[in-house]
């Protein structure tokens, strides 16, 4: 599965605008092309950040929607005054799962640069190491990794019941996630967090 993950910024108080115009306008026509299989509405509220993420079944899927993705990413941006801050791609190659994916999560992304040729074991450690010992803590919901070869960048994301427990969790969380990065050889790390107002992704539950 691959995803296209599109960063905008908007003015803090037109936030919830942006969040309808994708739901009602944006949403049903991201279903409609072929090879979807979800999309994902992640904010942070106070500082006007929004990542829209739309799933893939495969590259050739994601390849050939790039025009629908330009043509409604524009669309959402004009519409809610927001500025496109930049477009990613990635294979998502990791998604381990609690429960069925939800809005009202909160979601901890922590975004990477790492050697082609250490990704691999690095989503090893997730899953052999990182998974078991998240899945111990209270709240934890999910554990997502997405990677681009060609780049070098990494994101993984654990996603939590309430930003109560995404807060709750990061004295644990910490150390983990300076071991996990080691193992990938990251650098050039950045961690933000972010509300889930919409999710519709085709993801089985793991546990």
């Amino acid at each position: 599965m691959w995803v296209r993950a599109s960063s905008l910024r908007a003015a803090p108080g037109t936030i919830q605008g942006l969040i309808d115009d994708f739901i009602q306008n944006t949403v049903p026509k991201i279903k409609a092309t072929p090879g979807n299989v979800g999309a994902v509405l992640l904010v942070n509220r106070e500082q006007g950040k929004c990542l829209a993420l739309t799933y893939w079944k495969d590259r050739a899927a994601l390849d050939s929607s790039e025009a629908t993705g330009t043509s409604l990413r524009t669309a959402v941006a004009t519409q809610s005054g927001a500025t496109i801050e930049g477009v990613q791609r990635a294979e998502t190659v990791l998604m381990e799962r609690v429960g069925q994916p939800q809005a009202g999560a909160y979601s901890r992304a922590t975004q990477f640069t790492c050697p082609a040729d250490r990704m691999d074991a690095g989503v090893a450690h997730l899953r052999t190491t990182v998974v078991p010992n998240l899945k111990s803590i209270a709240g934890f919901k999910a554990l997502i990794c997405a990677i681009n070869r060609e780049t070098g960048t990494c994101v993984v994301s654990s996603v939590w019941e309430s930003l109560d427990a995404l807060k709750a969790s990061e004295a644990q969380v910490a150390p983990t996630r300076e071991e996990a990065i080691k193992v990938f050889g990251g650098s050039n790390i950045s961690v933000e967090i972010y509300e889930s107002v919409y999710v519709d992704v085709q993801a089985p539950v793991t546990n």
